[in-house]
């Protein structure tokens, strides 16, 4: 009987850790996802930018989120 029970709760729990990707947005938004800038597209978040394709991190700063060089730069 507890199995059954666990097995039925388990949908619900794993609903329950769902992750920032799979949350609600509003339009234009922007975030960074590991090294993938990401703006909100009909309340999705989509990805916009592969930062570390272009050599870069993403600098995560809520709707200032963006691209940036890594490390320092030579003078």
């Amino acid at each position: 009987m507890f199995r059954l029970t666990t097995l039925a709760a388990l949908p619900f729990l794993l609903l329950a850790c769902g992750d920032k990707d799979d949350e609600a947005c509003e339009d234009a938004a922007l975030q960074c996802s590991g090294e993938v800038l990401q703006e909100c597209v009909d309340g999705a978040w989509e990805e916009s930018e592969d930062c570390a394709a272009a050599d870069m991190i993403c600098h995560d700063m809520g709707d200032d989120s963006h691209c940036m060089m890594d490390g320092e730069m030579e003078m």
